[in-house]
């Protein structure tokens, strides 16, 4: 998607034109610990040095690269670094902890912004709903969810447009829903339930008061998001139709091992030492057995956008 999308969305006379031994700057924003973030780094990079090749113009040739990595401080990046080959690699990094939802980096210093399967992540559930008397169906539930969204969705651009440069290029990976599509129709939302399910042993109070920071968008709304926040040019958005784009599994193992990675932490954080996460789990994947639902691909609704976006010039602002 990324060597697709380069070559028409790049202006390499930017590149070349930000001083005399300029210093190209790629930041994955949510990189966790996995190969992935490495992958997505190391291919723009090569992207970038295929593009560039054809061009004579001495300056060019005098490019250096520098790798960001940020999540929480939480994080693990000695998992990550340890990942990085330094035979191969082509550039020089570093780490950035922090909420991706607010500045990481010095003002007009980065060039490419990468986020994948991180922005449905919330900073917070949505105030309204910690509050059971002030929200009275589902729907003002959903508009609840849908307006945190948004509002992250502005920090997250408003952060990375004081720290790109004019004409730098995001590009976001983000679950999604088709625009017709309710929350409650949605495989994960009845997952979410399902693994609720398994909390019999935890006291109703503390179980009704846990909820979930997730909120997959539509296109529709991703792009009032976007428009909104007024920093950026929509240059694609597209749904990815390839299977290996939509969260499936084919197994109970690695159906289980996706949800605790992306659940574990919010639900220590919440119940602590009252849940036992390994039993959980073990009772989640018990009712999944008994209900194949969850494995077949058809019955997932969730779809995948790829975005890409280039920082207007300041003149633009």
């Amino acid at each position: 998607m990324i060597k697709e999308a380069l070559p028409t969305t790049l202006d390499l006379n930017d590149l070349s034109s930000s001083s005399a031994n300029p210093i190209i700057r790629i930041a994955d924003f949510g990189c966790s610990t996995g190969l992935n973030s490495i992958q997505a780094i190391e291919t723009i990079i090569q992207c970038l040095l295929d593009l560039i090749k054809p061009i004579k113009q001495p300056q060019i040739g005098t490019l250096e690269f520098q790798a960001i990595f940020n999540d929480l401080p939480t994080n693990d990046f000695n998992t990550l670094f340890a990942n990085l080959l330094p035979d191969r690699r082509q550039y020089f990094t570093v780490a950035a902890p922090g909420s991706f939802h607010s500045r990481a980096l010095p003002s007009a210093s980065l060039h490419f912004a990468y986020s994948s399967f991180t922005l449905h992540f919330l900073s917070r559930p949505p105030q309204e709903i910690s509050d059971e008397s002030s929200l009275s169906s589902t729907t003002e539930v959903v508009q609840a969810y849908s307006a945190q969204f948004r509002r992250d969705m502005d920090a997250f651009l408003s952060a990375r447009a004081e720290e790109m440069v004019g004409g730098g290029l995001v590009f976001i990976v983000v679950p999604g829903e088709p625009d017709m599509v309710h929350d409650s129709q949605t495989t994960i939302g009845s997952e979410i339930e399902l693994l609720g399910s398994c909390l019999g042993i935890i006291s109703k109070a503390k179980v009704e008061s846990f909820n979930v920071p997730i909120y997959f968008p539509s296109e529709k709304e991703l792009k009032q998001a976007i428009g909104q926040n007024g920093f950026f040019h929509i240059e694609r958005i597209q749904t990815l139709d390839h299977p290996k784009m939509h969260v499936t599994f084919s197994t109970l193992e690695s159906r289980s091992l996706y949800l605790r990675a992306a659940f574990e932490g919010l639900l220590h954080r919440h119940f602590g030492d009252e849940l036992d996460i390994d039993d959980l789990f073990h009772q989640y994947s018990l009712k999944v057995a008994e209900s194949p639902f969850f494995l077949k691909p058809e019955s997932h609704e969730t779809i995948t956008f790829f975005v890409v976006l280039k920082r207007k010039m300041y003149v633009e602002n």
